[in-house]
């Protein structure tokens, strides 16, 4: 696929997106306790823009338009069943059975059984997954790519007859960023929905909660946002490919290439992830090690409107570049204010911030610069892996968009098949508990998930999990997004 054709796929999925999303606002009507909407995985980004429609019809009048959050009522919680769809490739879903109104109530998995895979004897006992995420509230729309494309991989994996023979069930709970409900929520998965695992937990504002939630009950998460110190800090969090840091410096990285060697740094008070952002570049050395000095940095706010006068005085500082550790929404409120002030710089940036809108002109002047920890979402190298991710995304949500919580999310549902298949087959026909899947993952050596990931390790109990320090580069200009080396990964 060729960037231009990217970009136009892009456009086309950006309204679906926006309709479906739960979306970031720091005014207007919100829905901060709603949960993600109950849906079969097919049928998700639909259904979710069926809620937010009626969501905006019922909003006040004074609410900005393309606010407002979507969801289900206070307390609601999605189980997707893995079902494959009646008719085979590109049919419709099939609502799972005992499926009800999304008002407050929960979907039970159900429809067709998950065939009995090569190698397995028979099907073994079902298992129940977690996600976990801030889906609403500030940032929420950039976490929409993980909502999306877990239940996909559902579908997928209970198509080829489960997670190690057991087919699987979903539940989804969102958090809206509130630490406690990131902690309840936890507890839920475990208390009541019996939940062995997580996975693509995404907590970057209520990592406390969540992180104390995990190592309480025990519970292993398989890869998340891994957008704060805390992944490679607790027993219970593993993180899938590169770990923040390298995220943070990579996206930096880069610009040595074109002569960039001074940078401004505008950091969000709201997360550690921000202030991680800026302690790599400027107090671990990273923009020096680069050959750039850090002329000027300030703290803003995620809810900021106007970043005009940070611009003007990173202007005044000779700033060539301006690293934005915020959420989405920012990146284009950034380009924005600079380019008011006559400073159309590059932007720093991770690529978990790259939910922007590809059409935004100041952005496609300014350019982009950006590292993720897996492979790129814009990826079109000849590789298996990565083909089965597009394909699989095509035939159970093809209007969903490709981004990095969607390739994030799908990389750390096989790093749980991995771990699952170094179990061997004396775990085939027996329960999966949590101290299974935790004993698998100790299995992990040098894995890459057939070039998905750089190479991973992890150990049995493990204190904390090791620091990765590689990455992938990306970018974006008038062309749309682009991968400079392709699915290569470079190390800092």
């Amino acid at each position: 696929m060729t960037a231009s054709e990217f970009s136009r796929r892009a456009l086309r999925a950006a309204a679906v997106v926006a309709s479906a999303a739960l979306v970031l606002s720091a005014c207007g009507a919100r829905t901060d306790h709603a949960a993600v909407v109950a849906a079969e995985s097919g049928g998700l980004a639909e259904q979710l823009a069926q809620t937010q429609a009626s969501a905006a019809a019922a909003a006040p009048a004074t609410a900005d338009a393309g606010t407002g959050a979507v969801a289900a009522a206070p307390g609601a919680v999605a189980a997707v069943g893995g079902t494959v769809p009646a008719g085979g490739a590109g049919a419709a879903p099939t609502p799972a059975a005992g499926t009800k109104s999304s008002a407050g109530r929960t979907n039970a998995s159900g429809g067709a059984k998950t065939p009995v895979a090569a190698g397995c004897a028979k099907q073994g006992p079902p298992v129940v997954l977690g996600q976990v995420g801030a889906f609403s509230g500030l940032v929420g729309a950039n976490n929409q790519g993980a909502v999306q494309t877990l239940p996909v991989w559902v579908r997928d994996v209970n198509a080829r007859g489960g997670l190690g023979c057991h087919p699987v069930t979903l539940f989804q709970k969102d958090t809206a960023s509130d630490p406690a409900k990131a902690e309840a929520a936890v507890k839920e998965m475990v208390q009541v929905r019996n939940a062995v695992a997580l996975i693509a937990s995404y907590a970057p504002l209520d990592i406390v909660g969540f992180r104390k939630g995990v190592e309480s009950a025990k519970i292993v998460s398989v890869g998340g946002d891994q957008v704060t110190p805390d992944w490679h800090l607790s027993p219970y969090l593993y993180p899938v490919g590169g770990i923040e840091k390298a995220q943070f410096a990579g996206s930096a990285k880069a610009l040595q290439s074109k002569g960039v060697d001074k940078l401004a740094i505008f950091y969000c008070v709201e997360s550690s992830a921000c202030t991680a952002f800026k302690d790599t570049l400027d107090r671990d050395g990273y923009a020096k090690k680069f050959g750039m000095s850090i002329v000027y940095q300030t703290q803003i706010s995620l809810t900021q409107n106007d970043f005009t006068s940070a611009c003007q005085a990173a202007k005044n500082a000779g700033a060539k570049a301006v690293v934005f550790a915020g959420d989405a929404g920012g990146v284009q409120r950034t380009a924005r204010s600079c380019a008011t002030v006559g400073l159309d710089v590059p932007i720093v940036i991770t690529a978990s911030q790259a939910t922007f809108d590809p059409n935004d002109k100041n952005l496609q002047k300014a350019t982009v610069s950006m590292a993720t920890p897996i492979f790129p979402f814009i990826s079109t190298d000849d590789n298996q892996a990565i083909k089965d991710y597009r394909a699989a995304m095509a035939r159970y949500n093809p209007t969903a968009e490709f981004n990095n919580a969607s390739a994030l999310t799908w990389s750390s549902a096989k790093m749980l098949e991995r771990a699952v298949e170094l179990l061997g087959p004396s775990a085939r026909d027996v329960p999966l508990t949590r101290d299974l899947i935790l004993q698998g993952l100790g299995k992990v050596k040098k894995e890459t998930l057939g070039g998905l990931i750089p190479a991973t390790t992890y150990t049995l109990n493990q204190p904390h999990a090791q620091e990765n320090f590689c990455f992938a580069a990306m970018g974006f200009d008038s062309r749309g997004f682009f991968a400079p080396a392709g699915a290569r990964f470079d190390c800092i």
